[in-house]
């Protein structure tokens, strides 16, 4: 078997043609599943990457941002752990395409479909989520349609969906979810918390207020909790957020959008 080396891990990778039947695989690079397309995978850590991720330039000259080169970095540069991708305004926590002096990120399939609208961004045609695991999700290109109040609500992280971009559908229950709250983590870590933070796939509490945006967070959707038994939790889109201070009595802001009921 053939072996591989990338910059981002540090043991040597092995491809596989095609991922195992039934296997949920993430791609540590862009976050997306594994689905349909080579993987190059680490046999000593749960580690997967996309031909795409793989094989993406170190770096790239893009339209979107003539003015300096973009250097692909493994993860974000920012503090928060995140980025915001300037092509299509969604977080990222993984590959990133960075100008570090203008603070300009892509993700780097949005670069890429940038550079080549006509290929695939290698996002599956249905996905399955432990949040709703009844139905799958089927990709569609934007919403089919806006909720009473104007909105699409994706109904993993409470927030807004764009009426004019891709997301997942279950049209059996009306389920929706962004593109990337299909990828979330099964853990993550703040600075400012000692301990792991777990996905919940559901909020189990009735009255839970958000730790960093002090927001309501609805039973609804899914959460970020202290694994060690700590009353500590967040949204899913507030992982990324640098809490403000409260020095002056501010209790902080709530993310735009943020569905709290």
């Amino acid at each position: 078997m053939e072996r591989y080396k990338h910059f981002s891990h540090p043991h040597i990778l092995s491809i596989h043609k095609i991922c195992l039947e039934g296997a949920q695989l993430t791609c540590n690079g862009c976050k997306f599943p594994c689905t349909d397309t080579p993987v190059y995978s680490c046999s000593e850590c749960n580690f997967f990457l996309h031909d795409q991720c793989f094989n993406a330039s170190r770096t790239l000259t893009h339209p979107s941002h003539p003015d300096h080169p973009l250097s692909l970095f493994p993860s974000p540069t920012y503090k928060s752990g995140s980025f915001r991708c300037n092509s299509c305004d969604k977080t990222g926590s993984g590959f990133c395409f960075c100008c570090s002096n203008c603070e300009f990120d892509l993700h780097i399939h949005c670069a890429y479909n940038t550079l080549n609208p006509k290929s695939s961004t290698s996002l599956p045609d249905e996905v399955e989520l432990k949040s709703h695991p009844n139905h799958p999700l089927k990709l569609l290109p934007k919403p089919p349609y806006v909720s009473g109040n104007g909105k699409c609500i994706c109904n993993v992280c409470g927030t807004r969906c764009d009426n004019n971009g891709e997301l997942y559908r279950c049209d059996v229950c009306d389920y929706d979810a962004h593109v990337t709250c299909t990828t979330l983590q099964e853990s993550v870590c703040r600075e400012d918390h000692a301990h792991t933070l777990s996905l919940l796939y559901v909020n189990p509490y009735r009255d839970f207020t958000c730790n960093v945006c002090r927001g309501a967070i609805s039973q609804k959707r899914c959460m970020y909790h202290c694994s060690s038994g700590c009353d500590y939790g967040m949204h899913v889109k507030c992982v990324g957020l640098i809490e403000m201070s409260r020095g002056n009595g501010s209790a902080g802001q709530q993310v735009a959008g943020q569905d709290t009921g």
